[in-house]
């Protein structure tokens, strides 16, 4: 009985020292403790400052697994994308200085020149300008200095050692067996520059920089006259599965993935409103051009599992102003036969940006018609980017992005209908941990101009290292209750 114990105690000790009690258990950070930092609305706390760039969200492990020299991503950033951009703006409109604007200066200096015309109009008094009926206006803002932005140091390591070898078919869609790790085009150029920019962008999500995460979706939506008409919460884990280098498993996140040539495994569940409560949403991106996104969605009301299929997804989202193809502002896998794109550069230029906080103090304010306030804008080096849709009954003929050259993530997505009217907008206001080399969202703002309605989301992601594919498998699905 003696040896039993001393061999069962032995085995216990064994059990604590490979693996603390905490360490590689599932751990939640939830919408709560987020909504308890900073409100979605009205609350101009620095969710940044108070949570320490997450670390006092986090784990000790997973923080420590997550942080790296920022010196050392700074120069290997810069030496991979062959700029640092501080070095590359300030020629447009010199004249605009860092320092505070306001209205007053809108017609005095060349805001006009150096905004997007998107921004330019949102700097207006709430419910003027060519905008009227729609959030996040603008009335004064801070220009502060160009900063130079960098990725993950395993991210860039892989960038850097891969560079060069991602292929392309004659006409532009990706080799799927060329792929092995990193951002596959961190230099786009050639007759292919433009869909390359896309690839980076599906490749590497906003929340995908720590390749297992969950995000906490917080929304709210405004009607045309100003009424707040849904509010809504979500938890969305994600998964890389293609290309791991930050946490194990490296490579293919399992064989399952290597068979299917998974990219992205996700699954969003419905948290409010309480009518919707528990239905959910399951996709899988792939790497082949000829293999469509996957989407389940779980009807909660029915106990039903149905399949959305290429046309569903053009669908608008329940409260929301955008459809399942613009989740994350672009949802859908480059394809020669599935809604075929003609990619094409339009400009290559700096314009003035809302940067990426390292505060998070900024809000919109309900009591002045959810006016953006504390606002920071900066220079950027940016593509602008045009995908013109070669499908007629494609809900949208084209999008134009603004993609920053440095961090090579879009800060503003433009979609028009077929009567090449804007349409529906996605304008992000993303946060940047430099501890981590990390951009992602953080402030969303989603317009619709032709029904004349608003969403605006607090929405920010962590990492989670010890995500599994039953945390985003299908059958997932029916854990709703």
């Amino acid at each position: 009985m003696k040896k039993r114990i001393v061999i069962f105690m032995v085995v216990l000790a064994m059990a604590f020292i490979v693996q603390p009690a905490w360490s590689k258990q599932p751990y939640k950070i939830t919408n709560s403790q987020l909504l308890s930092i900073k409100d979605i609305m009205d609350d101009p706390a620095p969710f940044y400052t108070k949570t320490n760039n997450l670390k006092d969200l986090l784990p000790p492990e997973v923080w420590e697994m997550c942080v790296f020299d920022m010196d050392e991503m700074k120069r290997l950033w810069s030496e991979i994308v062959g700029f640092r951009s501080p070095d590359v703006v300030g020629e447009i409109a010199p004249e605009i200085k860092a320092g505070k604007y306001s209205l007053t200066d809108k017609d005095q200096l060349p805001f006009k020149e150096l905004m997007p015309e998107y921004f330019y109009n949102k700097f207006n008094e709430p419910g003027e300008g060519p905008y009227p009926n729609t959030i996040g206006n603008f009335t004064e803002f801070e220009v502060v200095p160009t900063r130079q932005y960098y990725r993950t140091l395993p991210l860039a390591k892989a960038a850097k050692q891969y560079m060069g070898t991602v292929k392309q078919d004659d006409a532009g869609y990706i080799i799927h067996e060329s792929y092995t790790a990193g951002l596959p085009f961190p230099r786009p150029s050639g007759n292919h520059k433009a869909i390359q920019i896309v690839y980076n962008y599906l490749f590497n999500f906003s929340f995908a920089n720590w390749e297992s995460s969950v995000l906490l979706d917080n929304v709210f939506g405004v009607n045309k006259n100003w009424k707040i008409d849904h509010r809504g919460s979500g938890v969305q884990p994600n998964i890389s599965a293609i290309g791991r280098v930050q946490f194990e498993p490296y490579g293919w996140f399992d064989k399952r993935a290597e068979k299917q040539k998974e990219s992205v495994l996700t699954m969003y569940t419905v948290k409010s409103p309480r009518d919707i409560y528990g239905n959910i949403y399951g996709g899988v991106l792939y790497i082949l051009p000829e293999k469509p996104m996957i989407t389940l969605a779980y009807v909660n009301v029915l106990r039903r599992v149905r399949k959305l299929s290429s046309s569903d997804r053009q669908d608008q989202g329940l409260g929301q102003d955008g459809t399942f193809d613009d989740a994350w502002g672009f949802q859908q896998n480059p394809s020669p036969d599935n809604y075929p794109y003609e990619y094409k550069i339009l400009e290559e230029r700096e314009y003035l940006l809302p940067t990426y906080t390292q505060t998070g103090d900024a809000y919109v304010d309900s009591t002045e018609k959810f006016k953006f306030k504390n606002l920071q804008f900066e220079r950027r080096p940016v593509w602008v980017l045009e995908m013109k849709q070669k499908d007629p009954n494609y809900i949208y003929s084209k999008r134009i992005w603004y993609v920053d050259k440095e961090t090579l993530m879009p800060l503003l997505m433009l979609n028009y209908d077929q009567k090449d009217r804007l349409y529906r907008t996605h304008a992000f206001y993303d946060g940047f941990i430099p501890e981590m080399g990390v951009v992602h969202f953080f402030h969303v703002n989603n317009e619709d101009f032709i029904d004349t309605h608003s969403t605006f989301s607090f929405s920010t992601g962590y990492p989670n290292p010890y995500l599994e594919r039953a945390d985003v498998s299908f059958k997932a699905l029916m854990k709703a209750k």
